[in-house]
């Protein structure tokens, strides 16, 4: 096999392949048997007609033609290997030659892998400027504690303020028509705990007992039922009651009452002594990300939109599914129609998220390459090792099962670009730390 590589434009380029027509002759014969089986031949019975008489009466090219559909699968990827370019997009074919005892020669254009200009790892230096400190977390889980053992006291001659707890029956409309998990009775919300969208609980502060009242809201991006996303949405509510909450003071008396020590010292010690390693682990977790953020931030990059429109139709396809689970709206949803403009909003609404993450894919790929950062199989066996430990499975059983389904490859992939993103933090430099513990 012969292979040549040709751009013909930025992050594009033409693969053209020649395969000896020896090489080929398995799959032609293959398609001689599946054109027998499938083409009725008067005088033969299916499958039985011998290669003059389907030449005669279908044609030898023909069955060139078929047997092509087998033939470039198989050799495409080969061929790629060979000229060492990594496609983005799938392949565009151009069959140029395929005739009897010569070379099959196919062209295949293709998006590869955009170059990426990494910076200098002496300029990979953060902020740190929101590390949690284990006091925090220790204030954190007394307050918790305290929300959790307050009385409510029922508000009779007043307004609701910030910090209510109110009663309310609502049901919510989008475009007129109410949808699905809107409506609830007697639920009791928080006022100011960011349990509803923005703008929601805001509407509901100042309002009295027994009022009826409509609230205008959009659904935010972030919004987690995606059909939702962007939308505006109009909700009735009626407030049914409202309760002030009177928190317990912070003492002695507390601890014992809300643990099993007789002192707030005592409290808050075993408090600490437990959340230390969640702290450590949550701001090593944040360093990483800001580290992560740095690095696509000062690498240069141009993602080629072809590869963009693919990871959005595969996130589009990911939430049609989750659709289909939830049953929104069942096969008529509006997300599940092609053309439709939920549709092609939410498409929209993926591109900048989908840009991004692939902007970091590529530039932690080409950190990986020219660090030459790799993983050994004793790495990948520990950690199936520690995927058969949580799920109380057999090592070797796991791991034959990974194996069988083509698992190993994407678990040393995921490994890789975890080492890679340890290894950039190890790299990266805090600019100013202003913790002080």
């Amino acid at each position: 096999m012969k292979t040549e590589v040709e751009q013909v434009e930025k992050n594009t380029v033409v693969l053209k392949v020649e395969v000896p027509f020896e090489d080929i002759g398995d799959s032609v014969d293959r398609a001689y048997r599946d054109v027998a089986t499938k083409v009725k031949i008067k005088g033969f019975r299916s499958g039985k007609a011998p290669r003059a008489v389907i030449d005669k009466m279908i044609g030898r090219e023909t069955v060139l033609h078929e047997a092509l559909h087998e033939i470039i699968p198989d050799i495409y990827p080969k061929a790629v290997e060979k000229a060492g370019i990594e496609p983005v997009t799938s392949p565009e074919i151009d069959v140029v030659q395929i005739l009897d005892n010569k070379p099959l020669i196919f062209k295949a254009k293709v998006q590869v892998k955009p170059e990426v200009k990494l910076p200098s790892l002496d300029k990979m230096v953060v902020d740190l400027v929101a590390k949690k400190t284990v006091a925090d977390e220790v204030k954190k889980r007394i307050e918790k504690l305290r929300n959790k053992f307050a009385t409510l006291n029922v508000v009779k001659n007043r307004a609701s303020r910030k910090g209510d707890f109110i009663l309310i029956d609502f049901e919510g409309f989008v475009g007129g028509k109410p949808f699905e998990g809107g409506q609830a009775s007697d639920y009791m919300l928080e006022l100011g705990s960011g349990d509803f969208i923005p703008g929601f609980e805001e509407q509901l502060v100042g309002v009295k007992t027994k009022s009826d009242i409509e609230i205008k809201v959009k659904f935010p991006e972030s919004y987690q039922t995606e059909f939702l996303v962007g939308q505006d949405a109009v909700f009735m509510v009626k407030v049914k009651e409202i309760k002030s909450r009177k928190k317990p003071k912070v003492d002695d008396e507390f601890a014992k009452n809300v643990s099993k020590f007789d002192t707030l010292k005592e409290m808050k010690e075993d408090i600490k002594k437990t959340s230390t390693e969640q702290v450590k682990r949550d701001n090593e977790q944040q360093f990483r990300t800001n580290a992560l953020d740095k690095l696509v931030e000062l690498s240069e990059v141009e993602v080629p939109q072809d590869m963009v429109k693919q990871r959005v139709e595969q996130m589009v396809l990911e939430f049609q599914d989750r659709v289909r689970q939830g049953g929104e709206g069942g096969e008529n949803s509006p997300w599940l129609k092609e053309s439709s403009d939920e549709l092609n909003a939410l498409r929209q609404s993926y591109t900048e998220e989908a840009e991004r993450g692939l902007k970091t894919d590529l530039a932690l790929a080409a950190l990986m390459k020219r660090e030459k950062i790799e993983v050994s199989e004793k790495e990948v066996d520990s950690e199936i090792m520690r995927l058969a430990k949580g799920s109380k499975r057999d090592f070797n059983e796991l791991k034959e099962e990974i194996k069988n389904r083509e698992g190993n490859a994407f678990l040393k992939h995921r490994l890789s670009m975890n080492k890679t993103v340890e290894f950039l933090a190890k790299k990266t430099k805090v600019k100013k730390n202003k913790e002080k513990e």
